[in-house]
């Protein structure tokens, strides 16, 4: 199986990187698949212009030539898309943003019939991005799981580190061993 992750925080390594390797561990349980990472902090990729040139060239490709090209391709050969991000001020980060805009080249031919697993972590909000992800599946034929993660008590009005997340964490990984089967 080909997977492509999309990781959405500016800080390598963290809490929705963390359910993500998670996925992939139980995912590597059954047997080995090709990963691709991508790290849209580290990436060069100008917002969506909105010209629609993707509509009309050939093959849907988009007019700006930046680092989306290497994760248009991945997609596109991709069976599963992992979009990992934490929540701010209640939605996706800005760098994984960009790249959400910019699958616009994709929506066209090349975006539908994936599965795509969402990694969720949040302070207070997140109901936004998973309801985006319910909206567009059915149209795209996506087969969509998200698990959200709060990754802060809102009582004490502390963080919590994603190693106190047992439940989000075993159900991440138990999904990486059911999507692989």
């Amino acid at each position: 199986m080909n997977v492509v992750v999309l990781h959405g925080s500016p800080r390598k390594g963290m809490n929705s990187d963390t359910l993500a390797d998670q996925f992939l561990s139980g995912l590597h349980e059954q047997g080995e698949h090709k990963v691709t990472h991508f790290y849209t902090n580290e990436m060069e990729i100008r917002p969506c212009q909105g010209c629609l040139h993707c509509a009309t060239s050939p093959g849907h490709a988009c007019a700006i030539d930046d680092d989306m090209t290497e994760v248009y391709a991945a997609y596109r050969d991709s069976d599963l898309i992992v979009w990992a991000t934490p929540m701010y001020w209640g939605y996706i980060t800005a760098q994984l943003k960009a790249v959400l805009d910019r699958m616009e080249a994709l929506a066209w031919e090349g975006f539908e019939d994936k599965t795509f697993a969402v990694f969720i972590t949040y302070r207070h909000h997140y109901e936004s991005t998973q309801g985006f992800f319910e909206r567009i599946a059915p149209h795209f034929g996506i087969k969509l799981h998200v698990i959200p993660c709060q990754t802060y008590d809102p009582e004490t009005r502390e963080d919590l580190p994603i190693s106190s997340c047992v439940d989000e964490l075993a159900e991440a990984y138990e999904l990486g061993r059911q999507l692989s089967a």
